[in-house]
């Protein structure tokens, strides 16, 4: 059986177990809905280490992706080992937000076979994880004009009321009580997306 198909059957498979904490943490967000996180926004990032061609097939591949135009990411220092000057593009990236980010998530997590490792999500319950190859996508088609890239996906959680933190005016720091724990995005990923924790 090929890794896409064995990708396709975790969609029917049965519901992630949860843990009697995790459950706690459904049962919290069941009462009171303004505490569920939500996914605020999915950045996707082409990191090419050099400008030139390879950028911008890189730059093509993530507009055709994300159905966005990426922005340039530059070099903070020179590396001579890697022939890379100081503000030169070395990669591409663009940030999704609403449906779209909800989409592609989707479909980064199916190139993964919806299994990954506790390591990848910090204290926050944030998450992010890299795909090797793009064709790992469902639906993409192999383009030898723009080859294989591979790519890094983080998903930032957040919560209602976290923008106190960001308004002009009388903002205030989000109380501990409030903000979302690695152990309560965890159980917001195997809940919401059927997502396997290692």
């Amino acid at each position: 059986m090929s890794r896409r198909s064995k990708a396709k059957l975790a969609e029917e498979r049965e519901p992630v177990p949860l843990t009697e904490e995790e459950q706690k943490f459904v049962k919290d967000w069941q009462a009171n809905p303004m505490r569920k996180p939500l996914v605020k926004k999915v950045s996707i990032n082409f990191s090419v280490g050099a400008s030139g061609p390879e950028l911008e097939k890189a730059r093509e591949l993530c507009e055709t992706l994300t159905k966005q135009v990426p922005a340039e990411g530059k070099a903070k220092e020179s590396v001579r080992g890697f022939a890379i000057r100081k503000h030169e593009p070395i990669a591409v990236f663009t940030t999704l937000r609403g449906e779209l980010a909800k989409e592609f998530l989707k479909k980064s997590l199916w190139a993964i076979e919806d299994l990954i490792s506790s390591k990848k999500f910090d204290m926050h319950g944030n998450l992010s994880f890299g795909i090797a190859d793009h064709l790992n996508l469902p639906n993409i088609k192999y383009d030898p004009k723009i080859g294989v890239h591979g790519f890094n996906t983080t998903v930032v959680l957040e919560r209602n009321g976290f923008r106190v933190k960001k308004r002009r005016i009388r903002p205030h720091k989000i109380p501990m009580r409030h903000k979302i724990s690695k152990e309560e995005g965890i159980a917001f990923f195997k809940h919401e997306y059927n997502l396997g924790v290692e």
